[in-house]
């Protein structure tokens, strides 16, 4: 069974996600508070997480990066992917960083559709 950590501020896209991904053999945990993030991700023992850079707020680019590599030290099994805005250097910057610092397994876009993300979740 797979478990897969949502933590993003975008609840359609969270609820979206939880829909298409829907089966017996994954199991789907969503989150808008990322503080509680370590331990969502280590009690439910998670395989992948999709850890949304959010626009505005707390959640920035920043903060989401010192983040994934702290789940990234914590819990070495799970994949984390992060999810950036397209118009946000910053951002872009900072996963391009991520992924190549190992810290992240991969990154998409805000304007990725659900069925993307979904495939993104289910490979990685």
């Amino acid at each position: 069974m797979h478990t897969i950590v949502l933590l993003m501020t975008r609840t359609p896209v969270a609820q979206g996600l939880i829909k298409k991904l829907e089966r017996p053999s994954i199991r789907l945990c969503y989150e808008s508070d990322y503080t509680k993030a370590d331990n969502l991700v280590h009690v439910n023992g998670a395989n992948i997480a999709l850890i949304e850079i959010a626009e505005t707020g707390i959640y920035d680019a920043k903060f989401c990066l010192a983040l994934c590599s702290r789940l990234h030290n914590k819990v070495r099994s799970c994949k984390i992917l992060l999810m950036c805005p397209e118009q946000d250097e910053l951002s872009i910057a900072t996963a391009i960083d991520g992924k190549q610092e190992g810290i992240i397994e991969d990154f998409v876009f805000y304007d990725a559709s659900i069925d993307y993300l979904a495939s993104k979740l289910l490979i990685a």
